[in-house]
């Protein structure tokens, strides 16, 4: 039986009985019609018409008497109309619906007979003949069969009345009684239908409302329903049975989930924290390179200021001429320590490419968690939206995580755009060591060349001459080349300390992705499954 069948039956049942009681109560009226009837147009005006006549009779009887002692012969037309009003009277009883008419004959006859032997006494009487006595007396006798007649008239009219008065009563009275009884069991069928309903209704309602409050209240999704319920109550059972045992699944796939966005932010935090120390030794030796850089800028600086003698002093060139060669032996040694630390430091710089390049993959990695976790906390907003209003508290955990996987994605996007410069930055830093370097050979090779000269100025002073100029023109080219060098490692020193800051505000976003992470986790600890 359907819910709205149970509902529907409480209704019915009383229904039934109202209409029970209602056909009970028109049956009952019918009849009391009847002998209301029977009372008012019939036995009431029966006993009122008999009396009439019993009057009639009585005063035709003592004017006839008068008449005859008084032989007055005027009177006959008083006791005529009298008579006639007798007649009358019996005339409108043949109207009445429970007037037998053998009993209106009886009486007309009865009534005749004493009617006719009066007016012979009356004539007798008036004539003054004998017999007028003998005659009155057999009127008599017809007047008291007549009364006779009357009494058993009035008796039996008033014995139907009080018959119908008593019908009356009793048919009131089985009314009530059956009335009475089908209000009983009305209430009584409507009782045990309540508790059948309450039983098969409130109870599962009771309890599913239970289910419900402690779900949305504890997060206890370990509750069982049980109904037995086979009408809509029973489908709405099944059907949050259904709902809780889905609900069971997200929290378990969120703590996974959690898991491994932990595990994979504490990963890419070593993996930033290992970046960072090697971009600060990067750093480290960037300053290293640049002090170089500075100590080979003040030797050419003191290289030319030689030569510069030199030219100034061409006869003082034989005695200086060891000297030079020395501090273009020296400069080129400076020049090898300075091209061995170039290449320390394009190697260093090539090794951090890679180390970036291997960032750009775990930010990658995180990205694609990200996306998952933005996938999973849409699909858990479809699955509470499908919950309505049991999934409320859901739907807001959902939306935390969406929200959090959409921060993770743009701290990523931000981490790899960083990268990615840092990556060209390192490129463009490459490029110019390159050119750099190639252009510090050639001044290494012009310094030897200058060594070569210089050591043949003993023999050849003029030579010596032309050797000093062009070693001029070549320290001079030289401290171009290192002015240029020094403003690169200058430029390369500032990207570097970009680069580090950048890793830091990687790893404070990775910090910030933990602490969101841990607010997921009370979340799914917050359900019990």
């Amino acid at each position: 039986m359907t819910f709205k069948q149970k509902v529907t039956l409480l209704p019915v049942v009383a229904t039934i009985f109202l209409l029970a009681i209602l056909l009970l109560s028109v049956v009952v009226g019918r009849d009391a019609s009847r002998l209301s009837t029977r009372i008012v147009e019939g036995y009431t005006p029966a006993l009122a018409s008999i009396r009439s006549l019993d009057s009639m009779a009585s005063s035709l009887k003592w004017n006839l008497w008068d008449a005859c002692q008084s032989r007055d012969a005027t009177r006959v037309a008083q006791l005529q109309e009298l008579a006639k009003d007798f007649e009358e009277e019996l005339a409108r009883g043949e109207n009445n619906p429970v007037m037998e008419d053998s009993r209106l004959q009886s009486l007309r006859e009865s009534f005749e007979a004493f009617w006719t032997q009066g007016q012979l006494a009356l004539e007798l009487a008036v004539r003054q003949e004998p017999g007028a006595q003998a005659a009155f007396a057999q009127a008599l006798e017809r007047y008291g069969t007549l009364q006779l007649l009357l009494r058993g008239s009035g008796e039996w009219a008033q014995a139907g009345l009080e018959q119908s008065f008593g019908d009356m009563r009793m048919l009131q009275r089985w009314r009530q009684q059956w009335v009475i009884t089908l209000v009983v069991m009305c209430i009584f069928a409507l009782g045990v239908l309540s508790s059948w309903l309450v039983q098969g209704v409130v109870g599962p309602l009771t309890r599913l409302t239970q289910v419900t409050t402690r779900i949305a209240t504890e997060g206890d999704l370990t509750q069982r329903i049980d109904v037995d319920s086979r009408d809509e109550l029973g489908q709405l059972a099944r059907g949050i049975e259904a709902l809780v045992a889905r609900l069971r699944t997200v929290p378990v796939t969120l703590q996974g989930t959690v898991d491994e966005l932990t595990q994979a932010a504490g990963r890419l935090t070593e993996a930033s924290q290992r970046q960072l120390a090697f971009l600060s030794h990067q750093s480290r030796s960037l300053s290293e390179a640049g002090s170089t850089i500075s100590e080979i800028a003040q030797t050419s600086n003191l290289a030319a200021s030689r030569a510069e003698m030199v030219l100034r002093v061409a006869a003082q060139a034989d005695a200086f001429s060891m000297s030079g060669r020395n501090s273009i032996e020296s400069s080129a040694q400076g020049l090898q320590k300075l091209r061995a630390r170039v290449e320390t430091l394009m190697r260093s710089v090539a090794h951090l490419s890679e180390q970036a390049a291997r960032a750009g993959e775990i930010i990658g990695s995180v990205r694609d968690l990200a996306d998952q976790s933005n996938v999973l906390a849409l699909n858990a907003s479809i699955e509470a939206a499908r919950a309505g209003e049991e999934g409320r508290g859901f739907a807001v955990v959902a939306r935390e995580m969406r929200a959090l996987s959409g921060q993770s994605v743009q701290s990523t996007q931000r981490i790899g755009k960083i990268l990615l410069e840092i990556n060209h930055a390192i490129r463009r830093a490459v490029s110019v060591a390159e050119q750099d370097s190639q252009q510090m050979e050639a001044g290494i090779t012009q310094v030897l060349t200058s060594a070569d000269r210089l050591r043949e100025i003993t023999t050849v002073v003029h030579e010596s001459s032309q050797a000093a100029k062009q070693i001029v023109a070549s320290v001079t080219q030289q401290n171009t080349g290192i002015a240029q060098m020094t403003e690169v490692m200058t430029t390369l020193s500032q990207m570097m300390g970009d680069v580090v800051e950048s890793t830091m505000n990687a790893e404070e976003a990775v910090v910030q992705v933990n602490t969101s992470l841990e607010r997921l986790k009370q979340v799914a600890a917050s359900f019990r499954v």
